[in-house]
């Protein structure tokens, strides 16, 4: 080879070895930046064949073959922040822009931002979506993601469910009058039944449609034999029924429990009030008792100054077609001891405002907490593996990727048992070795060194030649 061709064989080291350095500088400024990925330059060696008779291959410099993506594990920063997302294992984040253009990343600073007058959504710093599913999914593909909004309010829920367990007391005597009997509005309307109309009263708050709380009370007394006992259902004020008035002017269920021998609930009967003006007579009447072998259990139709909400009462057990009653082991019974009420749930609630977001990791779950004690499921974060072809993707800068064409992720679902489980409360730093870095570029500044050695070794050559002729 010439001298001309040795001193282009060092000219294509300066080239290679200054862009190794330039890779090396770029994973050195990035050794901070989250979720970032190293970059390595492969070099590979450039031949010519001569066209002597032994047909020899000559060394012609080196080329940049490629510059290569590391997709290792960087290591994990706790920050205390629940919007912070890192991932252990495998995978990239699915985000999309305000276009729906898709892209993928390994950065999962996220923050709650405002995106319209009623809701927040997850967004990058670069305002880009967190892509997701519905809460319930399993499966997901790339065409069921989508940017999920959290509501800044969660409207008011009015009570369709009273779930109760109560012991009511075996030593109170029985009697003859039931407390459809003593119920009456229009002699007492601020208590239609009397402390000595009853055995016990429960206390059952509920909701109604705008948020407000309701008290009904749950009467308790002796029926007319040892075994049974009497409930009436009715408002706390009586005023709010939206009935008109009479003397069951705020009373709307009225039932009869019959207990065996071991306490537990054998039978039961239960009549809807239909209107105050109705007589003892009128409400036992057959259409007015509730047929529960095909409703199960008793409910019945509130009235709230004119705006109605049907509530069905669970005492802990159900009647079957057939009539027989299947017990649950919260079912209310009757034992010797003191009255009391073991559980109490009710299914409304106030309107509450947008408290808190919580990331239930094992699931990739998005949850939101309202300031009335409630939370809805937001979405179920999902996440991309490009195991095998990881050369596909392609650095878009801040720190995104994004695939080649026709390289399609495989869309799994974040856990235990997966192959990549989410971190919340925590970053994925970058996964440059500073002190590999150092050692490449000391590696590279030689190397650089060497190959202008190489040119001006040959410029000296070629001077001397030219001195001499």
């Amino acid at each position: 080879m010439s001298l001309f061709g040795n001193m282009f064989v060092g000219y294509t080291g300066l080239v290679t070895n200054t862009m190794g350095m330039r890779a090396v500088a770029d994973n050195v400024a990035n050794l901070n930046t989250t979720g970032y990925k190293e970059s390595k330059v492969e070099f590979m060696n450039q031949l010519v064949r001569t066209c002597d008779v032994f047909g020899n291959e000559k060394g012609c410099g080196s080329f940049v073959k490629s510059v290569v993506t590391l997709y290792s594990s960087g290591p994990i920063q706790s920050t205390d922040r629940p919007t912070d997302l890192a991932i252990s294992g495998k995978g990239f984040f699915i985000v999309s822009d305000s276009d729906g253009n898709i892209f993928y990343t390994r950065d999962g600073e996220f923050y709650l931002n405002e995106v319209d007058e009623e809701h927040f959504a997850l967004q990058n710093t670069l305002g880009m979506y967190l892509l997701g599913a519905d809460p319930d999914a399993t499966e997901a593909d790339l065409t069921s993601l989508k940017p999920y909004l959290i509501p800044k309010e969660m409207d008011a829920k009015a009570t369709n469910l009273i779930q109760t367990q109560l012991i009511f007391d075996s030593r109170k005597k029985p009697n003859t009058r039931s407390l459809l009997e003593k119920y009456n509005y229009t002699t007492n309307s601020e208590h239609p039944l009397s402390e000595n109309d009853y055995d016990w009263v429960w206390d059952l708050p509920i909701y109604d449609s705008l948020g407000d709380k309701i008290d009904l009370k749950l009467y308790a007394d002796r029926g007319e034999s040892a075994n049974e006992y009497e409930i009436l259902v009715a408002l706390e004020n009586p005023e709010l029924d939206g009935r008109g008035d009479g003397a069951f002017k705020g009373a709307f269920l009225y039932g009869i429990l019959t207990f065996g021998g071991s306490g537990e609930i054998q039978s039961a009967e239960f009549y809807n009030i239909p209107s105050p003006n109705s007589n003892v007579s009128d409400i036992l009447n057959s259409q007015n008792q509730i047929d529960l072998t095909s409703t199960g259990k008793p409910s019945f139709t509130l009235n709230l100054n004119g705006n109605t909400q049907t509530i069905t009462l669970d005492l802990g057990f159900s009647v079957n077609s057939d009539g027989s009653i299947n017990r649950s082991g919260n079912s209310s019974k009757l034992l010797a001891s003191a009255f009391a009420q073991l559980l109490y749930n009710q299914d409304g609630y106030p309107a509450g405002l947008f408290d808190r977001i919580e990331i239930i990791t094992d699931e990739g779950l998005i949850k939101a907490w309202y300031t009335n004690g409630k939370d809805i499921d937001v979405s179920k974060i999902f996440l991309a593996d490009f195991t095998g072809y990881e050369d596909s993707l392609e650095k878009k800068g801040s720190n995104l990727f994004e695939p080649r064409a026709g390289v399609e992720p495989v869309i799994f679902a974040p856990g235990t048992g997966s192959r990549a489980r989410i971190i919340s409360g925590a970053l994925e730093l970058s996964n440059v070795d500073l002190a590999e870095e150092m050692v490449d570029l000391i590696t590279l500044q030689r190397a650089f060194q060497s190959n202008a050695r190489v040119i001006t070794t040959a410029d000296e050559i070629l001077a001397e030649f030219l001195r001499q002729t």
